[in-house]
């Protein structure tokens, strides 16, 4: 793997050869706004001072999250580390090194935090905006923890393999029977206003393309496609010659124009699936006044984030939900 940089490419690439495929794909990205700030600067990154590296953080990086900042930061130590063991670093220290979790949570960018994470009035705003059932629901699916494992060959499954039947007993006590790609299945309770939702995507038989943007090249008129049945599946691939439900694919492509449409960049599967915790959080520290560790364990449970384990995962919502309300640490249960 060779990527062209203009700041130590040799350095760089080797320190990419030293990783794993996967890792090296996500660590080039990282490399690159390394090199631009390099080149910049005049100056190479193991030699920045400590406001310089601040310098870094703040403004090549989108610091939506405090799992991001970490991420990122930790790839820069490494390659940092990288090039102490190379003997390129006269003074031998990484300075990036001393940088706390808690100074650290100064770069979390607060805009794109109020972008990317929306309440559930905002998720109101956002479906009144959209034209067709398939994207509005794509999104309250996301909000209320319908996702899938996030695994090679589980993307978005419990999405794609969403069925209904308006006659089950699952139906009149508002149940989403999820299925994932390994046959295992649990069950979600939503408001009656999410599953008519489902109810009138799944019976919906025209989709309005370009979110009812009326189309030039057909002479100002407005594209409408065929939605095909196909057995109880509630998502399915519009097109006249199209027998399909949705895939992984066709679910992130719809979901960069929904982004288009509500001018959001920040919105994805992720941020939504993510919002509908902190709503959840925000809903029940409005009534107690407090969140305890078995709050957090019971959201992560609800989204099934951990896939069967949210013990291990809980404080990793607990840092979101205190990043997006500003809540003091001290307001929480230690540990």
């Amino acid at each position: 793997m060779s990527e062209i940089f203009k700041i130590n490419p040799d350095i760089k690439n080797e320190f990419l050869d030293s990783k794993k495929t996967d890792t090296a794909k996500s660590n080039i990205f990282i490399l690159r706004l390394v090199d631009e700030f390099e080149e910049m600067m005049d100056k190479e990154i193991f030699n920045m001072s400590i406001s310089e590296l601040k310098e870094l953080i703040a403004t090549k990086f989108k610091n939506s999250t405090m799992g991001t900042i970490l991420k990122n930061v930790s790839i820069l130590r490494k390659y940092i580390d990288f090039c102490v063991d190379k003997n390129l670093v006269r003074h031998m220290e990484n300075r990036l090194a001393t940088f706390t979790k808690d100074e650290l949570k100064q770069f979390v960018s607060k805009s794109a935090i109020k972008n990317k994470y929306i309440t559930n009035k905002e998720l109101q705003e956002y479906i009144l905006k959209l034209e067709n059932c398939q994207d509005q629901l794509i999104l309250v699916l996301a909000f209320n923890g319908v996702r899938g494992r996030t695994e090679e060959g589980a993307t978005l499954e419990e999405i794609i393999n969403l069925e209904i039947d308006k006659n089950s007993q699952d139906f009149k006590n508002n149940l989403l029977k999820l299925v994932k790609n390994n046959g295992d299945i649990r069950y979600i309770k939503v408001e009656d206003w999410v599953m008519e939702l489902v109810l009138k995507t799944y019976n919906e038989n025209l989709y309005i393309s370009n979110n009812g943007t009326e189309n030039e090249n057909l002479n100002g008129k407005i594209r409408k496609s065929i939605i095909n049945n196909i057995g109880n599946y509630v998502l399915r691939t519009p097109g006249a010659n199209k027998y399909e439900r949705f895939t992984a694919r066709l679910v992130n492509s719809r979901m960069r124009k929904i982004q288009n449409w509500l001018g959001n960049k920040y919105i994805t599967i992720n941020s939504l699936y993510t919002s509908g915790m902190i709503n959840m959080a925000l809903d029940i520290y409005n009534e107690k006044g407090e969140l305890t560790i078995e709050d957090y364990v019971n959201i992560c449970d609800k989204f099934n984030y951990g896939n069967g384990d949210p013990r291990r995962y809980y404080l990793i919502v607990k840092d979101t939900v205190e990043q997006y309300i500003g809540m003091s640490t001290a307001s929480y249960p230690k540990g």
